[in-house]
């Protein structure tokens, strides 16, 4: 019933954006696709994780994002063939929106509810009959669909009836911090404003410009669905932590060279010029709104002048450049070649891991009771922080320039990896009751064969900045062992 919701919500949301007359209309559409969207991000994970083998549930819950990486560069495209015939997109929306509400109503006629739900709402029966479902009925016997069923029933008995204040137990705390970070983690490595500004930014590297706006928006989206389809054969066989690594190194080497690329092509210079004939550069020149480049004089001039000359010259289009920047030099179409195979890598790099584990991670790591809360909770902090980095990069350019916020980008997901890495944990081959054991999510297995060296040693593994703490704490120990040392010699 809740993919039912979420489905109307975004259908309300789309015939509201094609019959909206007023911006104000169109806002409370995007409000309604937001929320279907939000809800959908937030159960579609948690679902799929409850069906799915314990040996390839990594693999099944990264085809959610497979299939939105579909979406994006399909998005691209149509938004592209139909900018010159706007009145057909109205039409597009609605259409699109009532016939993926019939799809999905007809699919979840033969979708049924996990095991783990029905057994949960006391429909012990059902669930057995689901689990020989899932598991194919000549693969799985009656006994041993119901001794299945009896673990899962004595898994989820034995959990205490949930509230929403337990996800910020002792118990939980670490896990929903995981979680969250996670998700921060992929949206503060800048990947959404790679997506949006994909057009605008490949306007200043002169490789885009009137139509052909959305095509590195539709190549990259094919990169990254290429990506998250090559992800899907190695997540359960590699592991979740390894490939959270990869992916993230991969990421943001790409985000230091495209950093240096625009150093390339627009340097340093910082768009907070009180006069447009400051800027030396197009691409900074094309960053400030109130700003064009003209392509006759070579210089960057306010767009007030700009259109004076649109009215007095006969040959507006050879002799003014609004739209994109020229590559006069090889420096600059060099760097901009650079940041072309930079944005490949960063969003490639992005979508074989980050962009798949945190939402395999938020639907393994909790109870039955508390996994949708975390999910739930765990996808506001995606969202938000989606918002965020969107609406905050033309500001930090301003600030930092397009070569530092890039290289921002780099640093704030290395931390934010490293924040949290030794806590996550390696999931695979775990059954989701074998995973919210006490201690199962604590360590992985790998550190628990190297911690059985003293009572210490067998805690939990401390995540980046426990680790600081205890090195601190053992530091300040010493100095005092080596204080009282010196003063009985004394």
């Amino acid at each position: 019933m809740t993919l039912v919701a979420t489905t109307i919500a975004h259908v309300t949301g789309f015939t509201l954006f094609g019959v909206a007359t007023s911006f104000a209309l169109c806002i409370v559409g995007r409000v309604l696709i937001g929320i279907g969207h939000g809800i959908a991000t937030m159960i579609t994970p948690v679902y799929i994780g409850e069906i799915s083998p314990k040996e390839h549930r990594g693999l099944f819950i990264s085809f959610f994002t497979v299939a939105i990486n579909f979406g994006m560069p399909v998005g691209f495209a149509l938004a592209m063939a139909l900018e010159p015939n706007p009145h057909c997109s109205k039409w597009l929306f609605i259409i699109a929106s009532f016939l993926s509400f019939v799809v999905v109503i007809l699919l979840l006629i033969a979708v049924p509810n996990s095991p783990r739900d029905l057994i949960y709402r006391s429909q012990f029966e059902k669930a057995k009959e689901i689990i020989k479902v899932l598991a194919r009925p000549q693969m799985i016997s009656e006994d041993e669909a119901a001794s299945e069923a009896r673990s899962l029933a004595k898994a989820i008995q034995n959990e205490a009836v949930p509230r929403f204040r337990d996800l910020f137990s002792f118990a939980n705390r670490r896990s929903l911090a995981v979680a969250c970070t996670l998700q921060v983690a992929k949206q503060v490595s800048g990947f959404s404003v790679l997506q949006h500004f994909s057009g605008y930014i490949f306007k200043i590297l002169g490789l885009a410009h009137g139509r052909l706006s959305q095509l590195p928006a539709v190549l990259l989206g094919t990169v990254q669905l290429l990506c998250a389809a090559a992800s899907l054969s190695i997540i359960d066989s590699l592991g979740r932590r390894r490939l959270l690594l990869i992916s993230t190194l991969i990421m943001g080497m790409g985000l230091v060279i495209l950093g240096g690329s625009f150093v390339m092509v627009t340097g340093f210079d910082q768009i907070i010029k009180s006069r447009c004939e400051e800027y030396i550069r197009c691409g900074s020149c094309l960053l400030d709104a109130k700003c064009g480049w003209s392509a006759e004089a070579g210089k960057c001039m306010p767009q007030q002048q700009q259109q004076q000359q649109h009215q007095e010259s006969l040959t507006v289009s050879s002799s003014v450049l609004l739209d994109s920047c020229p590559l006069n030099t090889t420096r600059e179409r060099v760097g901009s070649w650079i940041a072309v195979c930079s944005f490949i890598i960063s969003l490639g790099g992005m979508s074989l891991g980050l962009g798949s584990i945190p939402w395999v991670i938020q639907a393994e790591m909790f109870s039955q009771a508390l996994r949708s809360k975390a999910g739930g909770v765990a996808s506001i902090f995606n969202w938000a922080f989606s918002y965020v980095s969107t609406v905050s990069f033309l500001q930090l350019a301003f600030v930092v320039t397009l070569p530092g916020v890039f290289w921002l980008y780099a640093g704030l997901l290395i931390f934010a990896v490293a924040s949290v890495y030794w806590a996550i944990p390696e999931t695979t081959g775990k059954t989701l009751e074998e995973i919210t054991v006490l201690g199962a999510y604590e360590m992985s297995s790998s550190d628990q064969e190297d911690n059985k060296v003293s009572d210490m040693d067998n805690k939990p593994e401390p995540h980046f900045f426990g680790r600081i703490s205890l090195l601190l704490l053992r530091w300040r120990r010493s100095m005092w062992q080596k204080s009282a040392r010196q003063q009985s010699s004394i």
